[in-house]
């Protein structure tokens, strides 16, 4: 139920909700009040240079790794593959998102870890398909990680499950594990909220932010002036995230 609530709220928050509600509300009253707030949402959620300086502000800066350090598991966390089926059979899409996979590849190829947990259940309540981090550990076997190297955890269905499930997988199958430390790979917008839930349990994690959205580049006049879509999806991310952090402590998850 939780889940599905929250869903539902991130959806009615989402930047393009507010504008069409905006927009109905002066349909049905006329009020231009509504259609001229309906403008400046507009303007302001497309608008590339506020988007992601905000999304600078938030997301978890990115770090190198040294030559020399080693951590006892890399956890990889799920949320950007689905399934759609092709002549009756199930076939992995992989969303943007997918940079995390790609670290996840490139960390363990680099030694940084001879461990590679991979937390995450169905894409969806609805979703009968295999749970993501199955699927999604075909491929890691197929670029050239070892079955025995990579743990799966394929029951959570959100970031708190992510935490709780990935703890209980430890208890079972590495001893003082308390003492140990993590890797955790996630987005960068996502991972504030994902430490917290893994330090919740008492797991001791350093974040490895991938899939960022800030601005990597120079100011141009079309990543700082031009509305784009993208600024949108920006603030779409962003507003979960911040529903989520405080939904979560509300819950005490994190």
């Amino acid at each position: 139920m939780f889940y599905l609530f929250s869903k539902i709220l991130y959806a009615l928050v989402a930047p393009v909700s507010l504008v069409v509600l905006f927009f109905i509300g002066y349909l049905v009253s006329t009020n231009k009040k509504f259609l001229y707030t309906a403008f400046f949402l507009t303007v302001f959620f497309s608008n590339p240079f506020i988007a992601q300086t905000m999304m600078g502000w938030y997301e978890t800066k990115p770090i190198a790794i040294p030559a020399n350090e080693h951590y006892d598991a890399i956890i990889l966390l799920g949320g950007f593959t689905s399934t759609i089926e092709v002549d009756g059979k199930p076939r992995p899409v992989y969303s943007d998102g997918n940079d995390r996979m790609m670290q996840a590849i490139d960390l363990f190829t680099d030694g940084v870890s001879h461990c590679l947990i991979y937390s995450a259940g169905r894409d969806s309540v609805f979703n009968q398909y295999l749970p993501e981090s199955i699927m999604g550990k075909r491929y890691l076997v197929k670029s050239g990680i070892p079955d025995s190297c990579i743990w799966v955890e394929s029951s959570s269905i959100n970031t708190y499950e992510n935490a709780k499930f990935t703890r209980e997988l430890l208890e079972h199958k590495m001893p003082n594990w308390q003492q140990k430390k993590f890797l955790l790979l996630s987005s960068g917008f996502h991972l504030p909220r994902a430490v917290a839930c893994f330090k919740k349990q008492g797991i001791y994690v350093v974040p490895y932010a991938t899939d960022l959205r800030s601005i990597q580049s120079k100011y141009t006049l079309l990543n700082t002036l031009m509305p784009t879509y993208g600024g949108f999806e920006i603030w779409t991310f962003l507003l979960k995230e911040w529903i989520g952090q405080a939904v979560y402590r509300l819950k005490g998850y994190c």
